[in-house]
């Protein structure tokens, strides 16, 4: 999410794959003796309360010049101890972004990137495994066979288990031309096998839009991630599911990891009348900030239902909170992931890289913290729970779908803020 006061730092209320379980729900201590020679090195008394960068620089230069065997270069050490000093945070949401990383943040942000041209879930299987959750349109993934629920287990030879969805987009990503080779493992086959493709320039297709019901006029739009483009895409789609007789819609945004802060209120404020608040945010030294509804920008004239399920995050629980709370639609599908924290990238003069740290929470316009935590499993919680298995996903099955299909369609002609009772 982007955050104007610390331009051009990029605040994110979560990007893909930041935080791992499984699809469907479902920890290295390193010791070291005492040391065989004591170094004779004593700091001085006047050196006893270094500052942290005399400090870092003493002990840099004395790797340098003292350390026995081949050492990282210095670049590599700096990246390494800063990424030691956010992760003694203890926060899985704050970490250091090399400019690999920092390059795709952006590149995701703008919606276009060099790669496969696949989404991968945002979550890992219980497993370890990175899950395609679906290859996009006409991209090379697609081309060369790759299916919806795949498992990738390796790149290039070197085995993905259990390793970050973050770490293993950075080497499945690419440049445009060269080859990648993913081994998959595919639910209902004996053996995995390997997969060569070639990456190329992709523009990830976050909205899909089409009239799902046309007896009823039930439109549905999919979201993919809160980009620099989510708005504009999602108004647009919206005014042509109109022209067509749109009488309801479905906005879905299962799998959807979050992304830019402004472009959930921009989403929010799509179906939410003007003036109403949309969420609440709670800077470190515990001021708040009220964010509200645009009046703009509101749009909706038809019953609304919004679909998410447990890998719904960030800004898609701002948003999926946001209409709840203010009774615009209907909130259909399992309790959403749970994280209600707000990081703010910003650019370090190290190398085109930055860190990426946890700056402020969020609350649901009713004031409730939905982010999740020791004490509490977070979410927002839908208004009718529907759940899905594995094996209906793998099998094209979507019982979420349609009983969202079946309340807009219930709904069609009431007008906007139509809701249903909760079930189970």
């Amino acid at each position: 999410m982007e955050k104007n006061r610390f331009f051009p730092a990029i605040v994110a209320v979560v990007i893909a794959g930041s935080f791992a379980a499984g699809l469907f729900e479902p920890e290295l201590r390193a010791q070291g003796g005492l040391p065989e020679v004591l170094s004779n090195i004593r700091p001085s008394a006047s050196n006893r309360d270094l500052d942290p960068m005399t400090t870092y620089n003493r002990v840099l230069r004395i790797i340098q010049e003292r350390s026995y065997g081949e050492t990282l270069p210095d670049l590599q050490l700096t990246y390494r101890a800063i990424s030691g000093l956010l992760n003694s945070l203890d926060d899985p949401y704050t970490r250091f972004l090399d400019p690999v990383g920092y390059r795709g943040l952006k590149e995701e942000n703008s919606g276009e990137f060099e790669g496969i041209g696949a989404q991968l879930s945002n979550q890992l299987t219980r497993e370890g495994y990175v899950r395609i959750f679906r290859p996009l349109p006409n991209g090379p993934a697609l081309k060369a066979g790759i299916r919806k629920g795949d498992l990738i287990t390796k790149v290039d030879g070197k085995s993905v288990v259990g390793m970050q969805v973050d770490d293993a987009v950075k080497i499945i990503r690419g440049k445009a031309g060269t080859v990648v080779r993913l081994t998959i493992k595919r639910p209902g086959e004996p053996k995995p096998f390997d997969v060569a493709i070639t990456r190329a320039p992709v523009e990830f297709e976050i909205v899909n839009a089409v009239m799902k019901d046309e007896k009823n006029k039930i439109g549905y739009i999919s979201l993919a991630q809160f980009n620099e483009m989510a708005y504009p895409k999602v108004e647009r789609a919206y005014r042509e599911l109109e022209r067509q007789g749109m009488r309801g819609l479905i906005l879905d945004l299962r799998g959807n990891p979050g992304g830019l802060l402004d472009a959930a209120i921009d989403i929010s404020s799509l179906f939410i009348p003007a003036g109403r608040d949309a969420v609440v945010i709670v800077e470190a030294g515990g001021d708040r900030e009220v964010r509200k509804t645009s009046g703009r920008k509101y749009l909706l004239k038809v019953p609304l239902v919004v679909l998410v399920n447990r890998t719904s995050a960030s800004a898609s629980e701002i948003v999926a909170g946001a209409v709840k709370d203010n009774n615009a639609g209907t909130v259909v599908g399992t309790t959403t992931f749970g994280k209600g924290l707000v990081q703010t990238v910003v650019p370090l003069s190290v190398n085109n890289s930055a860190s990426m740290i946890t700056t402020a929470k969020y609350l649901n316009p009713s004031g409730k913290d939905i982010n999740r935590s020791r004490e509490q499993r977070g979410g927002v919680e839908p208004d009718v729970i529907v759940e899905m298995t594995e094996e209906e996903f793998l099998a094209g099955k979507d019982p979420q779908l349609q009983k969202a299909l079946e309340i807009a369609a219930q709904q069609s002609g009431r007008g906007p803020g139509s809701r249903a009772t909760s079930a189970r």
